[in-house]
């Protein structure tokens, strides 16, 4: 198993807000640490959170081996050829460390919708064609597109991602909908709060609907990245670990959670390496991690690649 960061670039849980240095820091001690992958998330509006390329542009400046991620950015608030071309110059910027991480985000952003002027209806529909148009900008010439919702004539970007091809697509979810999109259109798949069970079970839709005819990855459903985005506390006391977890969350989403249980593991260390290899065995090739905890972030990646990373190399 292989190991992601999600940076603290969320201001919800900082004082004063985003703290883009610390974020810098943790990702140069990431790639110094052996992690495979660092990640940053969007948010527009309901949070203060700093944008996903601009973090991971300053940190392919300071790495040179670790991958970047986006976990995840809401490509629906994006017309596809502004996020084509935000991405193919993060691709080059990073010397092809990118992978584009996309969601389309639950009922609490539909006012980040609302202010883009998207239809909040529209967003998984939208995210299929834009992904559409993504891969046809970074490998043709003279795009045309004529979609529901977008639609291209003689397009030609001249800039291209530095990986051939673009860089690979992960996307997140759980629903029947999302898990035919990751077979037609994706090169991996991150959801979040996923039991083992029911991330086994999405695996199998995955692979029958990945068959079919005509989708991405017909000739071998094998090839999609399995990856799983998993919130994190680590205590001796599981309670403490949950409630800590708990206030961590609501803070950061500024929602109430009337369970979290669901959300990730918050136990001693005993039960979070049972649970990495639970996961493990049903799959998951990249955790992505986030640390539900007001700790020092640097200590949390130390601590995580030394007790716990360490045992899946």
């Amino acid at each position: 198993m292989k190991f992601g960061i999600i940076l603290p670039v969320e201001g919800n849980v900082t004082e004063g807000g985003p703290n883009p240095a610390l974020a810098l820091k943790v990702a140069e001690r990431a790639e110094e640490l052996g992690y495979d992958s660092v990640w940053a998330g969007e948010r527009l509006l309901l949070s203060q959170r700093l944008d996903p390329i601009a973090v991971l542009s300053s940190v392919a400046s300071r790495t040179e081996r670790v991958r970047l991620g986006t976990a995840a950015m809401i490509a629906p608030l994006r017309p596809p050829v502004v996020l084509a071309n935000q991405l193919a110059a993060l691709d080059n910027i990073s010397n092809g460390r990118l992978i584009a991480g996309f969601g389309v985000g639950a009922e609490r952003i539909r006012a980040e919708y609302d202010s883009v002027g998207v239809p909040f209806s529209e967003r998984g529909a939208r995210l299929s064609e834009c992904i559409a148009i993504l891969r046809q900008i970074w490998t043709s010439q003279d795009v045309t597109f004529d979609g529901k919702y977008y639609h291209l004539r003689n397009l030609n970007m001249r800039l291209r991602p530095r990986q051939r091809g673009g860089p690979p697509i992960w996307l997140g979810g759980m629903k029947k909908g999302l898990l035919k999109r990751v077979a037609r259109l994706a090169d991996g798949w991150m959801p979040i709060e996923a039991m083992p069970g029911e991330y086994a079970g999405g695996l199998g839709e995955i692979s029958s609907y990945a068959v079919a005819p005509g989708t991405k990855n017909d000739d071998s459903p094998s090839k999609i990245e399995r990856g799983l985005y998993i919130t994190l506390n680590v205590r001796e006391d599981p309670e403490k670990a949950k409630n800590e977890a708990r206030r961590f969350l609501e803070t950061y989403y500024n929602v109430k959670f009337p369970s979290i249980e669901k959300a990730g593991f918050f136990g001693n260390l005993k039960d979070c390496l049972e649970r990495f290899e639970e996961y493990s065995s049903v799959g998951v090739e990249t955790a992505i991690v986030r640390f539900a905890s007001f700790d020092d972030q640097l200590k949390e990646i130390e601590y995580f690649s030394k007790e716990i990373a360490s045992s899946f190399s």
